[in-house]
């Protein structure tokens, strides 16, 4: 009897053993990945935008930078409404302190200009174009000097050989002291060691409209303004101080072209920027969205309708060009005394 029972009990415990080492184990985690997910959208890992883009534009609906500024937001093409909105005053700084002071979470967008590096080299205001990140360029056309039709000069080289014979004869009509077509035409005079007088008019559609009138013998100016009056013959254009001739102008020959020794461009450049502090994620989408509508057929068309160009650009790019700039303007007003 003894027997058996032991030979029972060494029964149920093989068979406890049995029933133990048969249990499945769990698989290996790598054999049981989870289900593969999507990758969220940028707008999802952003949370942006949630409500409309409003672009400040520190200038007057019309103008250059006003209607090149439209024409990219425009030509953009994404979930992103734009909606621009001019503020002007104070040589474009109202609209751009307006900028300063909204948040910069990349709800309210400024466009830095060559007017603002001027206006810092000149001292005029510690806000400089390196406070904003800028994203697109929505315009960068060179100042041409324009003279009337009957002028006795039709290129740079008659025209200074006639400055040069005439010290102090010749008008030049500008658009303010410290402005960019004054100083395009502080530095020619400069470069040439010219005498012309200086006349300030409001706007450079006023300058264009005295050159017509023989008010003053001629201007430099972007060359929108001018347009009608160049087409109707009442203007002609003697040449653009640039390195090459512009997209827009290709038959206006360059002062370099004359004067290969001539180290310097001016031109009216504006760039759609974001203000220092905003999120780089956030710099980074809007540069993608409107770094395409800067480039795009349609964008590019308006400019040729317009006779404008622009030059479309990185943001890293746009940054090295626009340091540049600072850097040129703070040498040619070094020494100004300019109210």
């Amino acid at each position: 009897m003894k027997k058996l029972v032991a030979l029972l009990m060494v029964l149920c415990m093989l068979f406890t053993l049995c029933a133990c080492g048969s249990k499945e184990e769990p698989a290996p985690a790598e054999e049981s990945a989870p289900a593969e997910e999507s990758a969220p959208t940028e707008e999802a890992v952003l949370d942006y935008p949630k409500q409309n883009v409003n672009v400040v534009v520190q200038f007057g609906a019309g103008g250059p930078t006003d209607m090149s500024v439209r024409g990219v937001l425009d030509a953009a093409q994404s979930d992103v409404t734009f909606a621009a909105e001019n503020v002007t005053g104070g040589s474009g700084l109202i609209g751009l302190t307006k900028v300063a002071s909204s948040p910069a979470d990349g709800y309210t967008l400024g466009c830095i200009n060559v007017d603002l590096a001027i206006n810092y080299a000149l001292g005029r205001t510690d806000m400089s174009p390196a406070d904003f990140i800028p994203l697109a360029c929505s315009i960068c056309d060179y100042y041409t000097l324009v003279v009337n039709a009957d002028a006795p000069y039709n290129t740079m080289e008659e025209f200074v050989t006639y400055v040069q014979e005439h010290p102090g004869e010749v008008i030049i009509g500008d658009t303010g002291v410290g402005a960019a077509p004054y100083l395009t035409a502080i530095a020619i005079a400069d470069f040439f060691d010219l005498d012309y007088k200086l006349v300030s008019y409001d706007g450079s559609a006023d300058c264009v409209t005295a050159v017509v009138g023989g008010h003053i013998d001629g201007t430099f100016t972007q060359l929108s303004p001018a347009k009608g009056q160049l087409e109707a013959g009442g203007l002609k254009a003697i040449a653009c101080v640039a390195n090459e001739r512009m997209t827009s102008w290709p038959d206006i020959p360059t002062v370099k072209e004359t004067y290969p020794e001539i180290d310097f461009e001016i031109a009216g450049w504006v760039f759609i920027s974001a203000y220092k502090g905003t999120d780089e994620a956030i710099c980074d989408y809007l540069e993608k969205i409107l770094y395409e509508a800067s480039a795009s057929d349609k964008f590019q068309q308006t400019l040729a309708d317009l006779s404008m160009q622009n030059v479309v650009m990185t943001g890293e790019e746009a940054t090295e060009f626009v340091n540049a700039q600072i850097d040129f303007y703070q040498e040619l007003c070094a020494g100004m005394e300019i109210d």
